[in-house]
């Protein structure tokens, strides 16, 4: 019964992009899933597919969704308004969006929907980030998701001071695929490297407004901060052994960066999950079901 209402639903979206539709019936069925599990009929929640598809239009007609850029340059989504922006920053992690790649938050170009990434890895479900989860979410491990950040950059702004007096007066100013140093620049350029890992540290520290916005700013701020690491270290270690292909340790970082920041929303995430279901009381079986049961021929 919910694959025959899931489809019936489907055929009155034909009104909505394919983003849009695509990310309302990603939703939709993680929700049909829970009422075929309790043996609900869809209908008698929702209404019928015609009303429940026509509410969905409505809704998401009236706004674009976050996931599209405010510009496009011969057909590359330019973002203009960066990380600053709730709506761009929910792009970091927004597992409803089945998009893997969406606009970057500043710039031309793409980057990673990590939501999406943990929900093709089977880690979360596309519903995961629930108000009733998030809320669940023990202060305890939400405050570790955002010392995270602040805890690598502070380890890069500790390590830089401890070598800047050992550093020469000219560091990389950058490197190529193969991990050389592109050419030379003033050392002062390190310390744009630690800010550029400093800053957003510090700014994931001010308080948000909900519990999603302070993960988002979490892992937003700990992709910044494991690439500015890696960047000043492979700068350091190329000022004390120029010639060797330090810049991989910087190309290397990206994926790590990506990892820890799916880590910092996850991992509270799935402590948000447990809470729930550990208060939520068991489901009932309707009436029927339980008669059906018990009827069992002799």
């Amino acid at each position: 019964m919910t694959r025959t209402y899931l489809h019936a639903v489907r055929e009155h979206l034909g009104r909505l992009t394919q983003g849009d539709r695509r990310r309302a019936l990603v939703a939709l069925r993680a929700q049909l899933d829970e009422f075929r599990e309790a043996g609900l009929d869809p209908a008698s929640v929702l209404g019928s597919p015609a009303e429940y598809a026509a509410q969905l239009v409505e809704a998401l007609s009236e706004e674009r969704p976050a996931g599209e850029a405010r510009w496009r340059l011969l057909g590359l989504p330019v973002e203009t308004r960066g990380p600053v922006d709730a709506e761009v920053r929910s792009r970091v992690w927004d597992p409803a969006d089945p998009r893997l790649i969406v606009p970057r938050l500043f710039g031309l170009g793409w980057r990673v929907n990590l939501g999406a990434f943990a929900v093709r890895l089977g880690l979360i479900r596309p519903d995961d980030m629930g108000h009733d989860v998030l809320e669940g979410i023990p202060a305890r491990n939400l405050r570790l998701a955002r010392s995270v950040p602040l805890v690598i950059a502070g380890a890069t702004v500790a390590a830089t001071a401890f070598t800047w007096r050992s550093l020469p007066r000219t560091v990389a100013s950058g490197f190529g695929p193969g991990g050389r140093a592109r050419g030379r620049t003033s050392r002062t350029s390190v310390l744009g490297m630690v800010a550029i890992g400093a800053v957003p540290a510090l700014w994931s520290q001010r308080p948000a407004a909900t519990t999603e916005e302070a993960l988002v700013r979490a892992a937003t701020a700990t992709s910044l901060a494991v690439l500015s690491a890696s960047v000043v270290a492979a700068t350091v270690a190329d000022a004390r052994h120029a010639g060797d292909r330090w810049g991989l340790l910087a190309a290397g970082a990206v994926p790590v960066a990506a990892l820890a920041s799916t880590g910092v929303v996850l991992l509270p995430l799935r402590s948000g999950l447990r809470h729930v279901w550990r208060t939520r009381p068991p489901v009932v079986p309707a009436a029927d079901t339980l008669t059906k049961e018990h009827q069992e021929p002799r």
